[in-house]
Protein backbone atom coordinates (compact mmCIF):
# COMPACT_ATOMS: atom_id res chain seq x y z
CA UNK A 1 0.00 0.00 0.00
CA UNK A 2 1.41 3.40 -0.97
CA UNK A 3 2.03 6.16 1.55
CA UNK A 4 -0.75 8.40 0.27
CA UNK A 5 -3.36 5.62 0.30
CA UNK A 6 -2.19 4.48 3.73
CA UNK A 7 -2.47 7.97 5.20
CA UNK A 8 -5.86 8.62 3.63
CA UNK A 9 -7.04 5.35 5.18
CA UNK A 10 -5.61 6.36 8.56
CA UNK A 11 -7.38 9.72 8.36
CA UNK A 12 -10.63 8.01 7.31
CA UNK A 13 -10.63 5.45 10.12
CA UNK A 14 -9.78 8.02 12.78
CA UNK A 15 -12.45 10.35 11.43
CA UNK A 16 -14.94 7.50 11.79
CA UNK A 17 -13.83 7.32 15.42
CA UNK A 18 -14.26 11.08 15.81
CA UNK A 19 -17.73 10.87 14.27
CA UNK A 20 -18.67 8.08 16.69
CA UNK A 21 -17.37 10.08 19.65
CA UNK A 22 -19.31 13.15 18.53
CA UNK A 23 -22.42 10.96 18.23
CA UNK A 24 -21.95 9.75 21.77
CA UNK A 25 -21.40 13.30 22.99
CA UNK A 26 -24.64 14.34 21.32
CA UNK A 27 -26.55 11.51 23.00
CA UNK A 28 -24.92 11.64 26.43
CA UNK A 29 -23.79 15.19 27.20
CA UNK A 30 -26.04 18.07 28.12
CA UNK A 31 -29.34 16.32 27.29
CA UNK A 32 -31.24 19.50 28.18
CA UNK A 33 -29.39 21.37 25.41
CA UNK A 34 -30.26 19.83 22.01
CA UNK A 35 -27.89 22.25 20.24
CA UNK A 36 -25.00 21.39 22.62
CA UNK A 37 -24.14 25.10 22.84
CA UNK A 38 -21.89 24.64 25.87
CA UNK A 39 -19.79 22.10 23.98
CA UNK A 40 -19.30 24.59 21.15
CA UNK A 41 -17.30 26.87 23.44
CA UNK A 42 -15.52 24.14 25.44
CA UNK A 43 -11.72 24.22 25.32
CA UNK A 44 -8.89 22.66 27.29
CA UNK A 45 -7.13 25.92 28.13
CA UNK A 46 -7.87 29.60 27.63
CA UNK A 47 -5.24 29.93 24.91
CA UNK A 48 -6.50 26.89 22.96
CA UNK A 49 -9.23 26.84 20.34
CA UNK A 50 -12.68 25.42 21.20
CA UNK A 51 -14.16 22.10 20.10
CA UNK A 52 -15.49 23.24 16.69
CA UNK A 53 -12.04 24.44 15.65
CA UNK A 54 -10.44 21.19 16.82
CA UNK A 55 -12.90 19.13 14.76
CA UNK A 56 -12.40 21.40 11.75
CA UNK A 57 -8.60 21.28 11.96
CA UNK A 58 -8.73 17.48 12.24
CA UNK A 59 -10.77 17.30 9.05
CA UNK A 60 -8.70 20.03 7.42
CA UNK A 61 -5.54 17.90 7.43
CA UNK A 62 -7.25 15.30 5.26
CA UNK A 63 -8.76 18.08 3.14
CA UNK A 64 -5.31 19.63 2.64
CA UNK A 65 -3.97 16.34 1.30
CA UNK A 66 -6.98 15.91 -1.00
CA UNK A 67 -6.54 19.47 -2.25
CA UNK A 68 -2.85 18.87 -3.01
CA UNK A 69 -3.65 15.61 -4.81
CA UNK A 70 -6.36 17.18 -6.95
CA UNK A 71 -5.03 20.73 -7.42
CA UNK A 72 -8.15 22.28 -5.94
CA UNK A 73 -8.68 24.81 -3.14
CA UNK A 74 -9.32 23.54 0.36
CA UNK A 75 -12.95 23.57 1.42
CA UNK A 76 -13.41 26.21 4.11
CA UNK A 77 -15.58 25.90 7.21
CA UNK A 78 -16.91 28.62 9.49
CA UNK A 79 -16.15 26.99 12.82
CA UNK A 80 -17.25 30.05 14.80
CA UNK A 81 -20.80 29.64 13.41
CA UNK A 82 -20.92 25.84 13.55
CA UNK A 83 -23.62 23.90 15.31
CA UNK A 84 -23.04 20.47 16.77
CA UNK A 85 -24.88 19.00 13.77
CA UNK A 86 -22.51 20.94 11.47
CA UNK A 87 -19.52 19.31 13.17
CA UNK A 88 -20.93 15.83 12.67
CA UNK A 89 -21.75 16.66 9.05
CA UNK A 90 -18.24 18.00 8.46
CA UNK A 91 -16.69 14.76 9.68
CA UNK A 92 -19.08 12.68 7.54
CA UNK A 93 -18.41 14.83 4.45
CA UNK A 94 -14.65 14.55 4.91
CA UNK A 95 -14.92 10.77 5.21
CA UNK A 96 -16.99 10.73 1.99
CA UNK A 97 -14.41 12.80 0.12
CA UNK A 98 -11.61 10.49 1.26
CA UNK A 99 -13.60 7.44 0.15
CA UNK A 100 -14.28 9.07 -3.23
CA UNK A 101 -10.53 9.58 -3.85
CA UNK A 102 -9.94 6.50 -6.00
CA UNK A 103 -6.68 7.75 -7.55
CA UNK A 104 -4.33 8.26 -4.63
CA UNK A 105 -1.65 9.74 -6.90
CA UNK A 106 1.19 7.98 -5.14
CA UNK A 107 3.74 10.02 -7.10
CA UNK A 108 2.80 12.94 -4.83
CA UNK A 109 4.87 11.40 -2.02
CA UNK A 110 8.00 11.38 -4.18
CA UNK A 111 7.54 14.84 -5.68
CA UNK A 112 7.97 18.29 -4.18
CA UNK A 113 5.24 20.41 -2.63
CA UNK A 114 5.08 23.61 -0.63
CA UNK A 115 3.99 24.37 2.88
CA UNK A 116 2.76 27.92 3.32
CA UNK A 117 2.28 29.21 6.85
CA UNK A 118 1.11 32.75 7.62
CA UNK A 119 4.02 35.00 8.54
CA UNK A 120 6.60 32.31 7.80
CA UNK A 121 8.76 31.56 4.77
CA UNK A 122 7.30 29.06 2.30
CA UNK A 123 8.88 25.64 2.70
CA UNK A 124 9.60 23.28 -0.16
CA UNK A 125 9.49 19.66 0.89
CA UNK A 126 8.76 16.22 -0.47
CA UNK A 127 5.18 15.06 -0.49
CA UNK A 128 6.10 12.34 1.99
CA UNK A 129 7.62 14.90 4.38
CA UNK A 130 4.52 17.07 3.97
CA UNK A 131 2.37 14.13 5.04
CA UNK A 132 4.73 12.80 7.75
CA UNK A 133 5.99 16.06 9.24
CA UNK A 134 3.03 18.41 8.81
CA UNK A 135 -0.33 16.80 8.11
CA UNK A 136 -0.23 13.70 10.30
CA UNK A 137 1.14 15.36 13.47
CA UNK A 138 -1.45 18.14 13.11
CA UNK A 139 -4.20 15.61 12.41
CA UNK A 140 -3.47 13.74 15.63
CA UNK A 141 -2.97 16.91 17.69
CA UNK A 142 -6.42 18.23 16.83
CA UNK A 143 -8.09 14.80 16.97
CA UNK A 144 -6.72 14.17 20.47
CA UNK A 145 -7.61 17.70 21.57
CA UNK A 146 -11.23 17.22 20.44
CA UNK A 147 -11.27 13.86 22.26
CA UNK A 148 -9.80 15.46 25.40
CA UNK A 149 -12.31 18.33 25.36
CA UNK A 150 -15.22 15.89 25.21
CA UNK A 151 -13.71 13.75 27.94
CA UNK A 152 -13.09 16.83 30.12
CA UNK A 153 -16.73 17.79 29.56
CA UNK A 154 -17.81 14.46 31.05
CA UNK A 155 -18.12 12.07 28.12
CA UNK A 156 -17.32 8.57 29.37
CA UNK A 157 -14.76 7.62 26.74
CA UNK A 158 -11.43 5.89 27.09
CA UNK A 159 -8.63 4.30 25.15
CA UNK A 160 -10.89 1.60 23.71
CA UNK A 161 -12.93 4.37 22.06
CA UNK A 162 -9.84 6.19 20.80
CA UNK A 163 -8.40 2.96 19.37
CA UNK A 164 -11.68 1.76 17.84
CA UNK A 165 -10.00 1.49 14.42
CA UNK A 166 -8.51 -1.79 15.70
CA UNK A 167 -11.90 -3.47 16.19
CA UNK A 168 -11.99 -5.08 12.71
CA UNK A 169 -8.50 -6.50 13.22
CA UNK A 170 -9.39 -7.84 16.65
CA UNK A 171 -12.59 -9.39 15.31
CA UNK A 172 -10.67 -11.08 12.48
CA UNK A 173 -8.06 -12.40 14.92
CA UNK A 174 -10.74 -13.78 17.23
CA UNK A 175 -12.81 -15.25 14.40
Amino acid sequence: MGIVKRNLDIYRTRLVTLGNILGRAEAELLPEDPEKKALLTARLADDMLPLPNQVWFTCRQAELLLAKLNGVPVKEFESDKASFADLKALVAETISRIEAQTDTKESFAEGKTTLELPGMPTLSMSGQDYIDEWLTPNFYFHFVTAYDILRAEGLGIGKVDYMSHLRPLLAAAAG
